[in-house]
């Protein structure tokens, strides 16, 4: 139920017809990850196949509706071109990003161009999966083919569900992703949002990484080469629930001092003396970053304090794990529109002293807010195209 897709080595022998499969992957994966889409000659490339094999494999992906071929605008002289597309009656993923208090619900084609479908908030109980599944429903044809679902809060063992903040625990995934659910694979948002930086941001094609989701919290993921580390019982990244910055705050996940209480939406409505938690307070935060940017000197100092205690914690990981970059996204981008120097400097404060010539770059992540929604999306399309089942697909055309 939750994960993502694995890429094996190939294996020591293979039939030709196993190869076929291996390239037509490779060549639907390569169409998926472009940044613009690709003319079937810089596939080739690409893969480093003959055009000829080219035409032969996209001509067979065509006829199973996973890809096809459109001509692209002209271009000067020479032979017109085309490019690879979706297929107009192809597979799709659904996506979901389900937040403390709100869901979204996106359709995501091949390529990875994405169509809102539905959004709505929730009562803060498990009774928000059912609505959600209801909206799927709504929306859903038999060009469905996975669902990739990205939640806050921890899954341990793929399976029980923890937001703390809602007071959920052990919530079983089974209860409530149940058999009248579309193939559904469900993940941590901090995760997934990462992922979705690898992939389709700022930290595309960076080896060693790390990315921090700043929602009502903090989470984050460690990504090598792409891939974001998952752990012995897949819970890695809880980074908000270390004791980073001092806090003698008890956290409500039952640790005192977690980075997440001087972090996020939740420390900011807490500066102001509203309750943090349960999902409540993301209008009064905006309202708080609003306001500093303008130069409220109250809603400044609760900011700063936001800032500073970001940047110490991102030096403690750094000193740590090492990144080459490290991304932000949901508040974190305000974060650091608004306090750069502030987040520069107390990282470089908190780095050993040989780091300080080179810091790890911050940069804000550039999918954005839709980061959890875009690596959900993503996660679903490492299941469509699954060797399994594109040959499946392909023997069924």
């Amino acid at each position: 139920m939750c994960g993502g897709w694995h890429n094996p080595s190939m294996p020591q022998t293979m039939t030709s017809a196993d190869l076929r499969i291996h390239n037509q992957v490779r060549l639907l994966r390569a169409v998926h990850g472009a940044a613009a889409p690709v003319t079937r000659a810089e596939a080739a490339r690409l893969l480093g196949i003959g055009r000829n094999t080219a035409a032969a494999l996209v001509g067979e992906l065509e006829q199973a509706r996973l890809l096809h071929e459109v001509p692209a605008e002209a271009g000067g002289r020479g032979r017109p071109t085309t490019l690879l597309v979706p297929h107009p009656e192809g597979p799709l993923a659904f996506a979901v990003d389900f937040r403390e208090d709100t869901w979204t619900l996106a359709s995501v084609e091949l390529g990875g161009a994405a169509t809102g479908l539905e959004e709505g908030e929730h009562d803060r109980t498990p009774r928000a999966f059912a609505a959600i599944r209801a909206a799927i429903g709504r929306h859903a044809s038999d060009r469905l083919a996975v669902v990739g679902f990205a939640t806050s809060g921890p899954i341990r063992d793929g399976r029980r569900l923890h937001i703390s903040h809602l007071g959920w625990d052990e919530v079983d995934l089974g209860d409530l992703v149940g058999p009248d659910w579309p193939a559904t694979l469900v993940d941590n948002d901090a995760r997934l949002a990462g992922l979705a930086e690898a992939r389709r941001g700022a930290l595309r094609g960076v080896g060693t990484a790390m990315h921090f989701h700043i929602d009502f919290d903090i989470g984050g993921t460690l990504l090598l080469h792409g891939d974001a580390q998952r752990g012995g019982h897949n819970i890695a990244g809880e980074f908000g629930h270390m004791p980073l910055t001092g806090s003698g705050l008890e956290c409500m996940c039952g640790v005192r001092g977690c980075w997440s209480l001087d972090v996020g939406a939740n420390a900011l409505v807490r500066r102001f003396g509203a309750r943090p938690g349960y999902g409540e307070g993301r209008a009064l935060a905006r309202e708080i970053l609003r306001r500093a940017a303008d130069g409220d000197a109250e809603a400044a100092a609760a900011v700063d304090a936001n800032a500073a205690a970001l940047g110490r914690g991102l030096g403690a990981l750094a000193n740590a794990l090492d990144p080459e970059a490290i991304s932000l996204s949901g508040l974190g981008v305000d974060l650091i529109r608004l306090r750069r120097e502030v987040i520069e400097a107390h990282c470089a404060a908190g780095l050993m002293a040989f780091r300080r010539g080179e810091p790890p770059r911050i940069v804000a992540g550039t999918v954005g807010e839709a980061g959890p929604l875009t690596g959900a999306a993503e996660i679903a399309w490492d299941a469509i195209l699954a060797p399994d089942r594109v040959k499946d697909r392909l023997q069924g055309a």
